[in-house]
């Protein structure tokens, strides 16, 4: 069986100006992480320079959360 794909994006980077508050709360709020495991992403992709995939629970909410990621300066990428 192949896994698929769909409802994951992956964190790659950010731009200068990135809004790092809202993306934890787009984290929060509508990818239903707690605050903390939301600030974790922030920090490990800010601090550390660390690619991170998330899955979420179904393919609507990772595109929201991709579209809206990259308006806020995140540079990230949408599993198809």
């Amino acid at each position: 069986m192949i896994k698929t794909m769909k409802n994951k994006v992956t964190f790659k980077g950010w731009k200068v100006g990135m809004q790092k508050i809202p993306f934890t709360k787009l984290l929060n709020e509508k990818g239903n992480l707690s605050l903390r495991e939301a600030k974790s992403v922030k920090d490990r992709l800010v601090n550390d320079d660390e690619i991170i995939t998330l899955e979420f629970k179904d393919e609507d909410e990772a595109k929201i959360i991709y579209k809206e990621s990259k308006e806020l300066g995140v540079i990230c990428e949408l599993h198809k």
